[in-house]
């Protein structure tokens, strides 16, 4: 007679908690189509709704040497995961040999960059992606004749693809004092807001 009691029992409170279980609420945006979960293929999208305009601050080094720049840059999403763009960089250098005094140029370029996010990795890190960008400099202050080498930098990003990303780059092309940065590790700050 208990256990057919407890049967009764567990099946009431089955049924009850049935009743009070709510379905889960869908709340759509006006004109929305489809699962808003699921990232649409920006392969369908037009020219326009597939360009992101950004910049950024990078090259920060202080001390001796002295090394900042700034960057405004337009990319182009070519896949979900992948972007390639241009940009324009002004970098002031900045540094002290000694005896032959103190050196500072005024550096405008051009960098074409990619990022390609690499699912594995973000699963890692979270939000990762490797970049990789090629940059060419003109000395405005050209004083010494000193031609800068054209940085060629491969590294790892943080960060979303519209908002502030975070990157850490080596230049494989690094030359003490025909660089533009101050070492050959690249850190920049910046990323698309639009």
């Amino acid at each position: 007679m208990k256990k057919l009691l407890l049967f009764f029992s567990l099946l009431t409170f089955a049924g009850v908690s049935e009743v009070f279980a709510q379905e889960p609420v869908v709340i759509k945006e006006e004109g929305a189509e489809g699962d808003l979960d699921v990232e649409k293929d920006v392969r369908e999208l037009p020219f326009r709704q597939r360009l992101n305009f950004g910049g950024g601050i990078s090259g920060l080094s202080f001390g001796n040497p002295t090394s900042i720049g700034v960057s405004p840059m337009v990319g182009y999403s070519l896949t979900n995961n992948s972007i390639v763009g241009l940009g324009l960089t002004y970098q002031y250098y900045s540094a002290n040999y000694g005896s032959l005094g103190t050196y500072s140029s005024n550096l405008l370029g051009q960098k074409i960059f990619i990022r390609q996010q690499v699912p594995s990795l973000s699963q890692l890190i979270g939000q990762a992606y490797l970049t990789g960008q090629i940059e060419n400099y003109t000395n405005l202050s050209d004083n010494t004749g000193i031609n800068y080498s054209n940085p060629v930098l491969v590294g790892l990003g943080i960060g979303s693809k519209i908002g502030i990303n975070f990157q850490v780059m080596y230049d494989l092309n690094y030359t003490s004092g025909r660089s533009p940065y101050g070492s050959a590790i690249v850190v920049q700050v910046g990323g698309f807001f639009f």
